[in-house]
């Protein structure tokens, strides 16, 4: 069987104005990804956001088509980091995954993407608790879909630390979202607050924070959400003649 994998990086920018096209921050990073999507042997798309929680981070997602890609892609520049990426990546962690779900367009593509790390995964308590809290985001409204897979070993760059952290054993969920507000209405759900209180005290740390991607796919087709401009005040408009 042929398995997709996801490579998922986390890059530190500071105050670098990289979604702004008109900067030099943005044009590099457009320049890069464009580059890497069109380039990087069986990398299907290429998608990045600015995290809403820590602002000074940004995710990288590199999808190849399969793993072996990804493999021989690796051995090929013989490190973590494919050369035309490194303008914009430094001081990075990166994982990669093969997930076992079929929702990876329905999560790239959604207006709001979460991320949510698990480290030092307690796997004998894990399988009791996990079925539930998936189940529980997977049923909520403003769920598109969601991707999980487990980090494979060894890790390629772990910048943070954290994939040292208890077992070793990590995983990624990566969930899409019809907006941020309803993601965030949804995770008042008292299901959803009970499910992920239980997976978090059976690893040694979790976290999660949301985004809304960029994605250049392999046709060098760019894809982004915009915020819609506000709606202007029009109540002291005066009717036009002979509406009065």
């Amino acid at each position: 069987m042929v398995y997709p994998a996801i490579e998922v990086t986390v890059v530190t920018v500071g105050n670098r104005t990289i979604e702004d096209e008109s900067t030099e921050d943005g044009q590099k990073y457009m320049k890069a990804f464009h580059a890497a999507a069109t380039t990087i042997p069986g990398c299907s798309r290429g998608c990045w956001g600015r995290s809403d929680k820590y602002p000074d981070k940004v995710i990288h997602f590199i999808d190849y088509d399969t793993r072996k890609q990804h493999d021989v892609h690796k051995a090929l520049i013989k490190g973590p980091t494919p050369p035309i990426l490194l303008d914009v990546q430094s001081n990075e962690t990166v994982y990669v995954i093969h997930p076992n779900t079929n929702d990876r367009n329905k999560v790239y593509y959604a207006p709001y993407t979460t991320v949510t790390f698990f480290w030092g995964i307690q796997e004998d308590k894990w399988t009791d608790v996990a079925p539930e809290f998936f189940a529980a985001v997977a049923k909520s409204d403003g769920c598109t879909g969601y991707i999980w897979g487990e980090v494979d070993t060894p890790i390629l760059a772990d910048f943070d630390g954290n994939a040292s952290l208890g077992s070793r054993k990590c995983g990624i969920l990566i969930t899409g979202w019809r907006s941020k507000g309803q993601h965030d209405n949804d995770n008042k759900n008292p299901r959803v607050v009970k499910a992920w209180e239980a997976v978090q005290k059976v690893c040694a740390k979790a976290d999660d924070w949301g985004t809304t991607l960029r994605i250049t796919e392999n046709t060098g087709h760019i894809h982004r959400w915009t915020t819609p401009l506000p709606l202007k005040d029009r109540s002291d408009w005066l009717p036009a003649a002979g509406m009065i």
